[in-house]
């Protein structure tokens, strides 16, 4: 057996293995923002998801006889979906965009917690409004990355009249769409989302809990309110 060989191969998967490592970590680092948003989505699943799994599961038999209780995957694999919609988009997407898109997914988990008498409707319309957004997104993108075929450039360049006539249509076009596109994704879009977030706790600010609040918290806040 060649023991120098051997060693060199050793060698050489080492350096190959903690460079690819470090490539990795130099991805992730890079996009901080997205990768943030993987573990706000476990735990969307893990602690909202679940228990409106559960809720839809139980099923009371008849005549007091007990219960059935199944959990129904549908509402963890769209949070699960949309992480991996969002991943993709949020990646390709320049900055503040994924930065926005971490904010929703923080108030994603934040709200239905602290909001418990709307906690399902608003956990779907927070996930439906985060899952638009994102198709928003992947659309901004493919428009800035979209480019006509030669053969339909110069079909326009025949329809109105003028070589090189395609090739401008087609810049007038994204220039002028571009700056309403980006207000959408950077202002309008996320005044809605959090808006909507704000109006809710509005709405319900004498019945927020503290999602970290124990039960024996909660029961001593409710027989404490309305002494003032």
């Amino acid at each position: 057996m060649d023991w120098e060989q051997l060693a060199r191969t050793v060698l050489d998967a080492f350096f190959l293995t903690a460079n690819g490592s470090l490539a990795i970590l130099y991805g992730l680092f890079g996009h901080l923002s997205v990768v943030l948003a993987w573990p706000l989505a476990f735990a969307v699943a893990i602690l909202l998801d679940g228990e409106v799994s559960r809720r839809a599961g139980f099923r009371p038999r008849r005549h007091g006889r007990g219960k059935v209780q199944r959990e129904f995957p549908t509402a963890t694999l769209g949070t699960i979906g949309l992480c991996a919609f969002w991943t993709v988009a949020g990646l390709a997407a320049p900055p503040p965009i994924p930065v926005i898109g971490l904010a929703m997914w923080a108030c994603l988990l934040a709200t239905p917690s602290m909001v418990p008498l709307e906690r399902e409707q608003l956990l779907s319309r927070l996930k439906w409004m985060l899952g638009v957004y994102a198709a928003a997104v992947a659309g901004f993108i493919l428009l800035l990355r979209s480019e006509l075929s030669p053969q339909a450039l110069a079909a326009w360049s025949r329809a109105l009249g003028q070589p090189g006539g395609g090739e401008a249509l087609e810049a007038a076009v994204i220039e002028s769409v571009t700056p309403y596109a980006a207000a959408m994704l950077w202002v309008v879009g996320p005044l809605m989302y959090f808006g909507y977030v704000a109006q809710r706790f509005a709405v319900h600010s004498k019945t927020r809990v503290s999602p970290w609040a124990t039960v024996e918290e909660r029961i001593r806040q409710l027989r404490g309110r309305g002494e003032d």
